[in-house]
C-alpha cells in the first residue's frame, strides 16, 4: 500500500529575489522588476503591480521608448499602463505571450485571486479553465493593439549614454538588434529556466518538462520523475487519460504534495493505476527505457516518453549579465551596514545596561558618557539606563507607526496598537515616570511587566532591599503570580502570543525589525538550535535560587554564595547582554529579526512548554493553497507554513514554534490561514475594498 505520509521535508530553501526599492528599480539605474522575480508569484497580483509599476516609469520616462521584457502577467500589466498614458514602447516575448500559463496542463482550472483586488486596465480575468483563459486573452491582446515582438530574445541590458541599450536576438532567424530605451521593465519572470534531469539522454525527443494535453499519451508508457504537485497531478492525469505511469521520486514519500494529491495519487497506486517508485533516482534515458537508481540497486523501466518536474531555476546568470544584484549579496556596502549597525547596537546596549565594557570602561575615551547622561528631573535622577530606554521606546512607537500603516488586516492594526502600547505605558511610563513619584524602588514594577524567567530579578526581593520582611514577601508573591499563574492562564488562551503582542524584546523586533523578518533561518538545523532556549531556561533556574538564597539566607554556605557571584556575573553578561542585547538585536539584518525569542529567550521556552500542554489557539488551512510559498517566507520563526496549509494541518505551538503573529495570514494572497481556537475558528479577512500590499514592500 502506497504511503500518504505526513513528515516534514529535512531543509527548506529561502527563495532568493533581486534587491529592489520601494518602486520596484533594481541596482541598475533605469531598469525595474516586475512579476514572479519581484516576488508576485500570483497572476493577478502580477498583472496589477507590472501595471502600478509601469505608471510609476511613465512619469520618468521623459519621452523616450519604455522596453517591457516578458510577455507575461506582469508585463501585459506594464503594456496596459504603458499604452493608457500614450507611452512609446516594445513587450519583448522570447516564446509566446502568457508561455507559463499556455504550459499547464490542459482544463487546468485558474482562479482570479484575490477576489478584492481589481483587474487592471479593465483587462478582463475571472476563474476559468486554461483554455478559456489564453483565448479571451489573446482576443484581448488583439484588440488592445499591445506592441508584442516574438520570439525575441534578451542577451543583454547595458547603460548607455541616455537611458540603457537592450541587446536583443531573433530566436528563429538570429537577427541581432541594439533597442535604445529610456527605462526598461523586466518581467521575464523566473519559471523560463526549468531544471533538467541532467543525466544522459536528457535531451532525447521524448524527454518533456512539462504537460499540455494528457491525451497525447494514452496508451503509452510513461515515467513521471519528481514528487511536488506538478509531478503528481500529471502522473494522476495521464492515469486518467489511459497512460501507463511510472513515478520515480527521489524521496520515500510525497510529503510536499498537497494532501488532496496525495490521497488522490493513492488511491491510483492502489488500484493498480500507477506505480509508484520511491527513493529511485534516473541515471540514463535511453530511447526505450530510464535506468533509476534504488535502494536494491539498477531499475530498468520501459518509457515512450518522459516527464520531469524538478521545478525551476532563477536566471541567475542572466541577472548577473545584466548586473543586477540579489537580496542576499554581501557585497562592501551590506558587510558595512551589518558591522556598523552591531557596532550602534553594543555602544547602545552598552549604555543602557550601564555596562562598563570598551571603549566605555573605566578611563575609556568613552566613559565620560554615563556621567554627561546623569540629570537630576527634579522627582529623580536619571542615568543612561533612562536615556536608553526613551530611545528604545520612542523606536518602537516610530516604527510601530510604520507597520501599522503597512499591514492591512485589523488583527495585525491591533497588535501593533498592543505592542505600542504596552512598551509606551507598562515598560516605560509607569517604570520610569510615574512609579518614581509612588514608591521607593520604582524599578521593582518590571517584577510585574517583564515576567521571570525573562527577568531572573522578578522573582528576587529581600527584607533588606524593601525595608521590611512584609514588603518583600508582597513583591515576590506579586512577581510569582505572574510567571506561574498569570502567564499559564494567558498562555493556555492566547498561545505564544505574549512575544508579538506584549513583550518589550518582540516590540522591537516586530516594528523595527519587521524590515528582515523574512530572513529567518530554516531547515532542519535552524529547528534543533531553538533547543538553546530550552538550555538557557534551565540555567536560569539555579541562577535565581542562588541570588534568591543570597536575598534570605536560607541556607548560610559561603560556598554557594561563591557560586551565587560566579552564576549572576556570567549569566547576566552572556544572557542578558550579549544574548539578548547584542546579538539578538544586531544580527537583525542578516538572521532576521527573531534571533533571541526563538533560538535562546527562557521566557518564550518556558511559554512554549506550556503551550504544547494547554493552548487552544491554532492556525487552520482551507484547501486553496496554490503553493506560492508567501506564509513560509515571512514567517519570522522559520516554520514551514506552507506544508501545513498544503496538507491542510492545523498548526500550534503543539507542532511548532508559532508566536500566533498572524503575518502568514496576512501575506497570503489566497486567504487560506485563518486563527481561532479549537473548536471555534475565527476567520481573519481583508478589510472592504483594501488590497494587501506588493509583495516587494515585505522587506522594506
Amino acid at each position: 500500500m502506497l504511503k500518504v505520509s505526513f513528515e516534514f521535508s529535512p531543509k527548506l530553501g529561502v527563495r532568493e529575489l533581486p534587491r529592489i526599492d520601494r518602486h520596484h528599480e533594481s541596482n541598475v539605474k533605469g531598469l525595474y522588476i516586475v512579476g514572479d522575480l519581484a516576488d508576485a508569484p500570483i497572476i493577478k497580483v502580477a498583472l496589477r503591480q507590472g501595471y502600478d509599476v509601469a505608471h510609476h516609469v511613465a512619469d520618468r520616462a521623459a519621452g523616450g521608448k519604455v522596453v517591457v521584457i516578458g510577455a507575461g502577467p506582469a508585463g501585459i500589466g506594464a503594456s496596459l499602463a504603458l499604452s493608457e498614458r500614450g507611452i512609446d514602447h516594445v513587450v519583448l516575448e522570447r516564446e509566446l505571450p502568457f508561455a507559463t500559463i499556455q504550459n499547464f496542463p490542459k482544463g487546468k482550472l485558474i482562479f482570479s485571486e484575490p477576489v478584492a483586488m481589481e483587474n487592471p486596465g479593465n483587462f478582463w480575468f475571472e476563474d476559468a479553465t486554461k483554455e478559456d483563459l489564453v483565448d479571451r486573452w489573446q482576443a484581448a491582446l488583439e484588440q488592445k493593439q499591445l506592441p508584442i515582438e516574438q520570439p525575441i530574445e534578451v542577451v543583454d541590458v547595458r547603460p548607455a549614454t541616455e537611458g540603457l541599450e537592450v541587446h536583443t536576438r531573433h530566436r528563429g532567424t538570429g537577427e541581432e538588434r541594439v533597442v535604445l530605451a529610456s527605462k526598461v521593465i523586466l518581467a521575464a519572470g523566473k519559471r523560463g529556466e526549468v531544471r533538467r534531469l541532467g543525466v544522459s539522454g536528457d535531451d532525447l525527443p521524448h524527454v518533456h518538462y512539462t504537460l499540455k494535453d494528457p491525451d497525447d499519451w494514452a496508451n503509452k508508457q510513461v515515467v513521471v520523475v519528481g514528487g511536488g504537485d506538478s509531478a503528481v497531478e500529471s502522473a494522476c492525469s495521464l492515469a486518467d487519460a489511459g497512460a501507463q505511469v511510472t513515478v520515480s521520486y527521489r524521496q520515500a514519500s510525497f510529503h510536499r504534495a498537497k494532501l488532496r494529491n496525495q490521497q488522490r495519487i493513492a488511491a491510483l497506486h492502489e488500484a493498480g493505476r500507477i506505480t509508484v517508485l520511491f527513493d529511485t533516482t534516473p541515471r540514463e534515458v535511453t530511447a526505450q527505457h530510464v535506468v533509476l537508481d534504488g535502494p536494491d540497486g539498477e531499475v530498468q523501466v520501459p518509457a515512450d516518453g518522459v516527464l520531469a518536474f524538478l521545478g525551476a531555476k532563477l536566471p541567475r546568470k542572466f541577472l548577473r549579465r545584466l548586473g543586477i544584484r540579489m537580496q542576499g549579496d554581501l557585497d562592501a556596502w551590506r558587510l558595512a551596514w551589518i558591522l556598523g549597525f552591531a557596532a550602534l547596537t553594543y555602544a547602545f546596549y552598552c549604555l543602557k545596561a550601564k555596562r562598563a565594557l570598551f571603549p566605555f570602561h573605566e578611563g575609556g575615551p568613552l566613559h565620560f558618557l554615563f556621567d554627561a547622561l546623569s540629570v537630576d528631573l527634579g522627582f529623580r535622577t536619571v542615568d543612561a539606563g533612562f536615556w536608553g530606554t526613551c530611545i528604545y521606546s520612542l523606536l518602537i512607537a516610530v516604527f510601530g507607526l510604520r507597520a501599522y500603516r503597512k499591514y492591512h488586516l485589523p488583527e495585525q492594526k491591533k497588535r501593533y496598537l498592543s505592542l505600542v502600547g504596552y512598551q509606551l505605558v507598562f515598560l516605560f511610563g509607569v517604570p520610569e515616570l510615574l512609579a518614581p513619584l509612588v514608591i521607593e524602588r520604582p524599578w521593582k514594577v518590571y517584577a510585574l511587566t517583564v515576567p521571570w524567567p525573562l527577568s531572573t530579578w522578578s522573582l528576587i526581593d529581600a527584607p533588606s532591599w524593601a525595608g521590611d520582611t512584609t514588603t518583600a514577601v508582597i513583591w515576590l508573591a506579586l512577581a510569582a503570580f505572574v510567571s506561574f499563574v498569570a502567564v499559564p492562564l494567558y498562555v493556555r488562551r492566547n498561545g505564544v502570543r505574549f512575544c508579538s503582542y506584549l513583550c518589550g524584546c518582540g516590540g522591537l523586533a516586530e516594528t523595527l525589525g519587521d524590515f528582515w523578518r523574512h530572513l529567518a533561518p530554516r531547515g532542519r538545523t535552524a529547528k534543533q538550535a531553538e533547543s538553546f532556549g530550552r538550555l538557557v531556561l534551565v540555567l536560569a533556574i539555579p541562577v535565581t535560587l542562588l541570588v534568591l538564597n543570597d536575598a534570605w539566607q536560607f541556607f548560610a554556605a559561603g560556598a554557594l554564595y561563591e557560586t551565587k557571584a560566579f552564576a549572576e556575573h556570567w549569566y547576566g553578561l552572556m544572557v542578558d547582554f550579549w544574548l539578548a542585547s547584542i546579538v539578538g538585536v544586531a544580527l537583525y539584518p542578516y538572521l532576521g529579526n527573531r534571533v533571541w525569542c526563538r533560538f535562546f529567550c527562557p521566557l518564550r521556552a518556558w511559554m512554549e512548554e506550556l503551550a504544547k500542554r494547554i493552548t487552544t489557539i491554532v492556525i487552520r488551512a482551507n484547501d486553496k493553497c496554490i503553493g506560492c510559498n508567501e506564509c513560509t517566507r515571512f514567517c519570522q520563526m522559520g516554520i514551514d507554513v506552507m506544508r501545513f496549509a498544503q496538507k491542510g494541518e492545523a498548526f500550534s505551538n503543539h507542532n511548532s514554534a508559532c508566536i500566533q503573529c498572524g503575518i502568514c495570514v496576512q501575506v497570503c494572497p489566497m486567504e487560506v490561514l485563518s486563527v481561532g481556537h479549537v473548536g471555534s475558528p475565527v476567520e481573519l479577512k481583508v478589510d472592504d475594498g483594501g488590497l494587501w500590499p506588493p509583495r516587494a514592500d515585505w522587506e522594506r
